[in-house]
């Protein structure tokens, strides 16, 4: 059957590349984002969340949809509290996810765009558009990355991996220059001239252990698939040492791999050319790219025996002299077992 997920996304506790110790942007903050809460070890209060359910607030959000057939922008800035869009079906959290920078500093800004339909009749499997626009100056080496936005599924998960046949997904995204200026397409070259520093990824986490597999910084394996990394700031775990290439629906991927600091073996499928292409689309089942690890030998690589518990996407933002825009006007998923 094709299990319906849920895409949610969690708010961040510290500032720590994905790939490099994600774990943090998942776990206990998950239910918290989930619910419309803001995060733990967080000053403010529950009114600034801006959190938002069906026909109205959401555990102390302060946003109303209207009940008709319209179609509502709900933006937020510089808060990393979710965005809960109303829904009959598969509930969605999307979550600006900044770190440590405060509103009208001068250290950068980001805001997230959400589009709601009010009469939550979304698609099956589908979550709304969104956009985030954002600046950041470079940041300190042992802290680059200034946030991490993305949508995260968690309702059907945690599952084994032996019970998985499928991993569909979806998904379109662009990245543009400009504020709030939504692209058709990824320039590549003029975003190289601002010196854009980002990556666009799914990210999964693994573990023998059910609970530990819903928690990144428990999970023994993070498997991710990179859709685009703009430069080698942003670069995998393991870069410099390029393992086996597989293609899976038309595109080729390579898989990059090293542990973080906090002991997570990350295995990284980065879609080739790296750099100079960005892979906007992509349509089909990416299940091959993590059944590739299983005929691998050792610890290092996950087996069947695993369960998924965490999947999401998403944009990191590090740095770049201009405003840019992360745009995803489509982003489907469904997990066939």
């Amino acid at each position: 059957m094709v299990v319906g997920v849920g895409l949610l996304v969690n708010a961040v506790l510290v500032a720590i590349p994905i790939g490099g110790s994600v774990g943090a942007l998942m776990g206990i903050d998950a239910h918290r984002a989930a619910t419309g809460q803001k995060p733990l070890f967080t000053g403010g209060t529950d009114e600034d969340s801006g959190g938002i359910g069906n026909g109205g607030s959401n555990n102390g959000g302060s946003e109303t949809v209207p009940h008709d057939n319209g179609i509502s922008r709900i933006s937020k800035c510089d808060i990393s509290y979710g965005i809960v869009p109303p829904s009959k079906t598969e509930q969605y959290t999307l979550n600006p996810n900044p770190w440590g920078v405060k509103a009208g500093s001068h250290d950068g800004e980001l805001c997230m765009d959400v589009l709601m339909w009010n009469n939550a009749t979304y698609p099956t499997n589908t979550a709304p558009e969104f956009s985030v626009t954002w600046q950041y100056d470079q940041g300190p080496i042992t802290a680059p990355v200034h946030a991490y936005s993305n949508i995260r599924v968690d309702d059907v998960l945690p599952k084994k991996m032996s019970d998985v046949q499928e991993l569909y997904v979806d998904l379109h995204w662009t990245y543009g220059v400009g504020k709030n200026k939504t692209a058709e397409t990824t320039d590549v070259d003029a975003l190289t001239e601002i010196n854009l520093s980002t990556n666009v990824a799914i990210d999964m986490f693994l573990d023998s252990d059910k609970d530990k597999a819903e928690n990144g910084t428990n999970a023994k394996f993070e498997v991710m698939v990179w859709f685009w990394m703009s430069s080698v700031a942003a670069q995998p775990h393991g870069w410099g040492k390029p393992g086996k290439n597989v293609t899976v629906e038309g595109q080729e991927f390579t898989l990059f791999q090293g542990e973080n600091d906090q002991g997570t073996m990350v295995l990284s499928w980065v879609a080739t050319p790296w750099m100079t292409d960005a892979t906007e689309k992509f349509t089909g089942d990416i299940y091959p790219l993590i059944d590739e690890l299983y005929s691998m030998s050792g610890d290092d690589y996950p087996s069947k025996d695993d369960y998924l518990g965490s999947l999401s996407f998403g944009t990191e933002a590090y740095d770049v002299k201009d405003h840019v825009t992360f745009w995803v006007p489509k982003y489907e998923i469904s997990i066939k077992t």
